[in-house]
């Protein structure tokens, strides 16, 4: 596959600069990048679409090559939301696909239920909806993986903690990947944990009323390889959004590991979009 011409800029958008790059010819596909990461995670599947769609990738506000927006100190899934559809309507686009996963797949959602008028179809896969889940379990959940992020925090300070974490959510682990953007990557630590998930994250509850008013096709997707925790949150949206659930190959991060088959899973769900 040959890498696609990317043009790269800035948006100023709903009070924060936005890092963008732009791939391809056709309709739009829109990649919006989860907690930590940034969309070099999305290099390979972008350049995969790129024939096929106008592929719109960002770095989110305040993360990698996004500045922190001045005096910005808290942050929500509504906040995030309004910030693509801010991008969309300065790159001049109508209407998007949108694609989201983890905490980025809470924004895609909030897509389809508040900005239908800017999505062509949107997919989520293993969307970290664990406020919709019961207190208890989420609990448990966190009891197990907590001791791993905090251990690496006192051992070496929050990039460690983030380096855990991901490690727990990968299938093949980090040392695998583009060591330059696994270091990028490193560098969001302080933001995610100060702000998105106590305000963005565990913030974010959508009602099964509203989940009932989406109009646009949304699709759920959950990982082959994935925590309890992942696996219960995507289910609880498929059966409260009444879609299908389809399981994608690989771990939580499949669409950098294993790009090509996260591409070939997510084809059918853009097709006549």
């Amino acid at each position: 596959m040959a890498t696609q011409a990317v043009v790269k800029g800035t948006a100023r958008v709903n009070g924060a600069e936005l890092y963008y790059e732009v791939r391809g010819s056709g309709p739009p596909l829109l990649l919006i990048p989860g907690t930590f990461v940034d969309c070099g995670i999305f290099s390979d599947i972008a350049d995969t679409f790129a024939g096929d769609f106008t592929v719109i990738t960002y770095d989110r506000r305040g993360y990698s090559r996004s500045p922190r927006p001045s005096g910005w100190t808290t942050t929500s899934i509504e906040e995030q939301a309004q910030d693509a559809v801010d991008l969309l309507s300065t790159l001049s686009v109508g209407t998007a696909v949108v694609v989201g996963g983890s905490s980025s797949g809470l924004i895609a959602l909030e897509l389809a239920l508040s900005h239908g008028a800017y999505v062509t179809a949107a997919v989520v896969h293993e969307p970290a909806l664990y406020s919709t889940l019961a207190p208890d379990f989420v609990q448990q959940q966190m009891a197990e993986i907590n001791p791993l992020i905090e251990s690496a925090m006192a051992a070496a300070g929050p990039r460690a903690g983030v380096r855990a974490l991901l490690e727990a959510l990968s299938e093949k682990g980090l040392d695998v990947l583009d060591q330059s953007l696994v270091e990028r990557w490193l560098g969001n630590a302080d933001l995610a944990f100060e702000l998105e998930f106590p305000n963005m994250i565990m913030a974010y509850r959508p009602t099964q009323e509203a989940l009932a008013r989406i109009t646009v096709p949304l699709q759920v997707l959950r990982a082959e390889i994935s925590l309890p925790l992942n696996i219960a949150a995507a289910e609880w949206l498929a059966k409260h959004s009444a879609r299908e659930l389809g399981i994608t190959r690989g771990s939580h991060l499949a669409v950098v590991e294993r790009p090509a088959e996260f591409a070939a899973a997510l084809r059918p769900y853009l097709q006549g979009t």
